[in-house]
């Protein structure tokens, strides 16, 4: 079993990670900024690290004390593509040499619009402006394979189940407005994976994946209006055709990556990894999200 450390376990990737290496037997430890991220990882059986992503310095003498570093970690504020490349600039160069397996955790958006075709690892960057830097901090990630470390990038599309993510948050929101709302004619594709199954693939990478691999997690692909649609049935609510430029008043940059057209395939990960995505579907999921949600509020 591995000793695993992740930038972030209370987030909602990084502690579906954590749960689910526990739950294989792994040990668990990440990063602690407050005493209250320090008591949610005791509470999950996770060893706190206290210190603070922005200021690397307080925990990378610790790191080569793991098998493996996971970067699922985000300060989600003006400065997170900076402290980003940092934290991942920081990582690699504490485990040049060890043979360690460090995990990035990337994201779709850095292929911007993908079209009719369904886009692989080989599909062109193309990234939304405000994560150009993801595209090349994965770029580095795998460069760092040339200098010992098992250097893997993992690349989640939207992201569902549970109590937390975008689809709970638009949830939520439509209970209090009644509208939910799409972009344009809604034909646009958004990629979904279970955040279960996202969780599995972490821990499929860390046993099988190769130094320099890269991969895709989705599981399914929707129309944004079908999406919009579900939501709407889950909250008792409407939804509804909004312009583009009306989107961009009220979700600011994140408009543009909701009328992204993507249709991400996961073959890769499938035959390499093994990798089987068998939590529910989101038709079948929603009404236990906004349940969990509903919990959460």
């Amino acid at each position: 079993m591995a000793k695993v450390f992740l930038t972030n376990a209370t987030g909602y990737i990084g502690k579906a990670v954590a749960l689910a290496a526990l739950n294989k037997g792994h040990s668990v430890s990440a990063l602690a900024r407050s005493p209250e991220a320090t008591q949610k990882l005791e509470k999950i059986g996770v060893k706190p690290v206290s210190g603070d992503l922005k200021k690397p310095e307080q925990y990378t003498d610790t790191l080569n004390q793991y098998d493996v570093v996971i970067h699922t970690a985000a300060t989600n504020d003006e400065d997170f593509g900076k402290y980003d490349t940092l934290t991942v600039n920081s990582i690699i160069e504490t485990l040049k040499g060890t043979n360690k397996t460090f995990i990035y955790t990337s994201g779709t958006w850095v292929l911007g619009n993908t079209g009719d075709i369904i886009a692989d690892e080989q599909t062109p960057y193309e990234p939304l402006p405000f994560v150009a830097w993801r595209a090349e901090n994965e770029q580095q990630v795998v460069k760092a394979a040339q200098n010992g470390i098992k250097a893997i990038v993992l690349r989640p599309v939207i992201v569902y189940g549970g109590e937390e993510g975008i689809i709970a948050n638009l949830i939520q929101q439509a209970e209090k407005t009644k509208t939910v709302p799409y972009i344009t004619t809604g034909q646009n594709y958004w990629s979904l994976v279970h955040v279960e199954d996202l969780a599995d693939l972490y821990l499929l990478a860390i046993e099988k994946a190769e130094a320099g691999s890269l991969y895709n997690a989705s599981s399914d692909y929707l129309p944004a209006k079908q999406i919009a649609e579900l939501v709407a049935g889950a909250a008792q609510a409407q939804a509804k055709s909004i312009p583009l430029e009306e989107a961009r008043k009220t979700l600011s940059i994140f408009a543009d990556a909701f009328a992204l057209d993507q249709k991400i395939g996961a073959v890769k990960a499938k035959q390499e990894l093994g990798w089987q995505p068998k939590a529910p579907k989101l038709a079948n999921a929603i009404e236990k999200t906004k349940q969990l949600a509903a919990g959460r509020a």
